[in-house]
């Protein structure tokens, strides 16, 4: 029997020319058809390495219509902060039902508070005097002025929400005048920055006892550590800056429930334990009108059905993130509706981790 060769490897060389060549090919493509193969990459890519390839490729980059375009495309994930290492954060994505962990190569100015289209608002003090809003993608930081009094009694009091139609970004917290009342402002970011109140419909005080929020579609939601008790969700629109008092669908009456980021929406989830989690959108604002689009209901065997478990936020239409209290811990899932299947994500006790919805972008203000 003859003995095998071993074949090595081809080693071709490719001379200037015909690099030259190569790229001639791609420069002779029209830019509506460049931008579309620049779509389907990622925002860190575009932004650390893309744009420097030549100027046709960082003007169509930079332009706002392709900004907005490659955020509408871009995939919805989520950002993982442990309160040990409030300066670093982790990214996750999931593709083909493949969960992507990254680092974020920038250095956050403090603990997370909201996040919206790729912008992140951050409070740097405790006092939660410092505001500053950031993109990590693009690398760009900017420090917010501060309230006359803030206040310091609640530190869930405050978010972040880009206005899609107009590309606003604006930021909202409860602060205190001069009288010691309470009240909400909104700061549009831009060249020239100040604070203006919101006229509310009752006593801002009272929403010191709301403890979650949501940005999702331009529009901060509020909900109270009493879940089972109160129903109520407290909106402000930032459209059009006005407050709303709504109410979860009747059927979340009496048992736990949670908001959840669905894409631009938002929808409400029952949570708990041995239930059949149901998902219902809302569907129309200023009605309060809610309707079912998705019942989730684990297998006997399954941790999440035996484990109470809390949807976090949505990827897609189908991977849904939940944290699951198991022996004496809280653990982060990502369930696949249609599949049944779920996988792990590897972080510590969630407890200790600020978790918000992000897509990275690279939006600038």
């Amino acid at each position: 029997m003859s003995q095998g060769r071993i074949l090595k490897p081809e080693i071709v060389a490719y001379s200037e020319t015909e690099q030259a060549e190569d790229l001639s090919l791609f420069d002779s493509l029209p830019n509506d058809v460049v931008a579309k193969i620049l779509h389907k990459l990622p925002a860190q890519f575009l932004h650390g390495s893309a744009r420097y390839v030549c100027k046709t490729w960082a003007q169509i980059i930079s332009l706002p219509c392709f900004i907005k375009s490659h955020l509408l495309h871009s995939e919805c994930g989520f950002l993982i902060q442990d309160a040990h290492s409030l300066y670093k954060a982790q990214s996750i994505h999931a593709r083909e039902w493949e969960l992507k962990e990254t680092n974020l190569n920038f250095t956050l100015p403090g603990k997370l508070r909201g996040s919206s289209d790729g912008v992140l608002l951050i409070n740097k003090s405790a006092q939660m005097v410092d505001l500053y809003v950031a993109n990590p993608i693009t690398n760009q930081v900017l420090k917010l002025p501060t309230l006359p009094s803030i206040c310091r009694l609640c530190s869930h009091c405050n978010n972040i929400a880009r206005i899609s139609s107009t590309g606003e970004i604006k930021v909202v917290s409860l602060g205190r005048d001069s009288n010691g009342l309470y009240n909400w402002y909104v700061l549009t970011v831009g060249k020239v920055m100040s604070w203006r109140k919101i006229s509310a419909k009752c006593e801002p005080a009272s929403y010191l006892s709301y403890v979650q929020s949501l940005s999702a579609g331009g529009v901060i939601y509020w909900t109270n550590s009493s879940w089972i008790t109160d129903q109520s969700v407290l909106a402000i629109d930032l459209h059009d800056e006005t407050v709303h008092h709504l109410k979860v669908p009747t059927e979340c009456h009496g048992q736990y429930w949670t908001l959840v980021q669905m894409g631009k929406e938002v929808c409400c989830m029952n949570c708990g334990k041995n239930v059949e989690m149901n998902v219902w959108k809302l569907k129309d604002f200023h009605r309060n009108e809610w309707i079912m689009v998705k019942s989730i209901r684990f297998s006997i065997e399954s941790p999440l059905r035996k484990s109470f478990s809390m949807p976090l936020n949505w990827l897609d239409s189908e991977v849904l993130v939940i944290s699951v209290y198991v022996q004496f811990n809280n653990v982060l899932v990502a369930y696949h509706v249609n599949k049944k299947e779920y996988k792990v994500v590897k972080v510590g006790d969630v407890a200790r981790h600020t978790i918000f919805p992000h897509t990275n972008s690279l939006i600038r203000f």
